[in-house]
């Protein structure tokens, strides 16, 4: 995952709390709660009561890229069922991936579904423990609605908690700066970005390292990437 998509723990842990309590009220439910960039998905957030070694090993794998749940969540925008079955194919199916929780006798789940502005899949999977099926089934009947309202303030508070982040971030870039944003997130290469603003390619790579480090990532694909997420991206003479 990359450091710069909604990586800030502390507003993690907040929302975490805030989901859980308010998940209380379904019963004792492992969850997952997921956004994933559909420009690129290899950038994923993932907020769950799992143990984190587990989540790790889904991200550090890019799971998600083979996910039946996130595969099917993609191309839908309702909720729905799923059991060890669901596969894009023969071979990749739920099975293959939910043996890493096997201990917790998941064998059946559902996922709300919700498509951003942000060109985002956010997902909240519950995983049913075999012995609740019976009891989860009916929570899930009765409250369909009311989960996947969930799912929208829960998202709603992840978009505001990283608003003050992204005016932030605008607010430090210089006229300049934003300039040689803008036009390297056309895919411009520094020579054509030094061309149409009429300075030197040496005076481009001072500007952007100086990005690079006011938004605090690794490299300029980063901060064309945090850029275009939080969207501070504009055209020069929309400034």
């Amino acid at each position: 995952m990359s450091k710069c998509f909604y990586s800030n723990s502390e507003k993690n842990a907040h929302i975490k709390m805030s989901l859980e309590r308010r998940l209380v009220k379904y019963g004792e439910i492992s969850y997952v709660y997921g956004v994933m960039n559909k420009r690129d998905m290899d950038e994923m957030l993932i907020i769950s009561n799992f143990p984190s070694e587990i989540i790790d090993n889904y991200l550090s794998n890019k799971y998600q890229n083979i996910d039946p749940v996130i595969i099917n969540a993609l191309n839908r925008i309702s909720s729905f069922g799923w059991d060890e079955k669901l596969g894009i194919n023969s071979q990749w199916t739920v099975r293959r991936l939910i043996d890493a929780i096997r201990n917790y006798d998941i064998i059946r789940g559902h996922a709300f579904v919700l498509h951003d502005h942000k060109n985002c899949l956010a997902t909240l999977v519950l995983y049913i423990d075999k012995l609740l099926i019976p009891y989860i089934d009916k929570v899930i009947f009765k409250y369909r609605d009311e989960i996947q309202g969930l799912l929208i303030y829960i998202h709603e508070m992840l978009l505001e908690s990283y608003q003050e982040e992204r005016q932030v971030t605008k607010n430090i870039l210089s006229t300049r700066e934003a300039e040689i944003l803008y036009w390297s997130s056309t895919g411009k290469t520094y020579a054509e970005v030094a061309r149409i603003l009429i300075i030197t390619v040496s005076t481009v790579k001072f500007h952007m390292a100086n990005i690079v480090k006011k938004m605090g990532v690794k490299n300029a694909k980063h901060a064309i990437s945090l850029a275009n997420e939080i969207g501070i991206v504009y055209h020069p003479l929309m400034r």
